[in-house]
C-alpha cells in the first residue's frame, strides 16, 4: 500500500518542479532583469547618421541607424529624433532620443542626449531601459567630412 501512496506524490512533485521552470508565457521569455549596455562605432552622415558597423553588448556585431529632423528653435540644428541598432541576426533595438535633454558644442563636435529603449523586434520586442549617447561630429562640423562616431553607455531589460 506504502507503494501506491508514494506515486501520486513523486507525480505532484515532478508537475510542480517543471511548472517552476516553465515561463508565465511560453512566447514570451522571462526578462532577465536589468543588465548593462554598451554600444560604440563609426559612421556617415548623409541626412541620417548610419554606423554599418559597430559593437554591441546583447546585439554583438551590428548597425546604427539614427533619423535626424530640424530643431523646431533653429532650423539650421539637426536633432536626433528615434534609432535603432540592428543585430547581425536580424534583431531591432529601437529607442527615442529626450529632445530636452541634449547638448550640443559646436567647438568640439560632441552632441550629448539621453535615450530610452522602446522596444523593438525579436528578443528585443518588449526592451526597456535608458542610456546617454554621445556622437563626436567633428570631423563634419569643422572639416566638412561626413564621418562621425558613437558611444551608448546604460542599462536595459529585455
Amino acid at each position: 500500500m506504502k507503494c501506491f501512496s508514494i506515486l501520486p506524490g513523486l507525480v505532484l512533485a515532478a508537475l510542480t518542479l517543471v511548472a517552476a521552470g516553465t515561463p508565465a508565457h511560453a512566447d514570451k521569455p522571462a526578462h532577465a532583469g536589468t543588465r548593462p549596455f554598451h554600444a560604440s562605432g563609426e559612421g556617415v552622415v548623409a541626412g541620417a547618421l548610419y554606423a554599418p558597423r559597430c559593437e554591441a553588448t546583447h546585439l554583438g556585431r551590428s548597425s546604427l541607424f539614427v533619423d535626424l529632423g530640424l530643431d523646431p528653435r533653429d532650423y539650421f540644428v539637426f536633432l536626433p529624433l528615434r534609432a535603432y541598432l540592428t543585430a547581425a541576426s536580424g534583431d531591432r533595438l529601437d529607442f527615442d532620443f529626450n529632445a530636452e535633454y541634449y547638448v550640443v558644442d559646436g567647438e568640439t563636435g560632441i552632441v550629448s542626449a539621453t535615450v530610452t529603449f522602446t522596444g523593438g523586434t525579436g528578443r528585443f520586442q518588449d526592451a526597456a531601459g535608458s542610456a546617454d549617447v554621445t556622437f563626436d561630429l567633428y570631423q563634419f562640423i569643422n572639416n566638412y567630412s561626413f564621418d562621425f562616431s558613437f558611444q551608448i553607455d546604460g542599462s536595459i531589460a529585455y
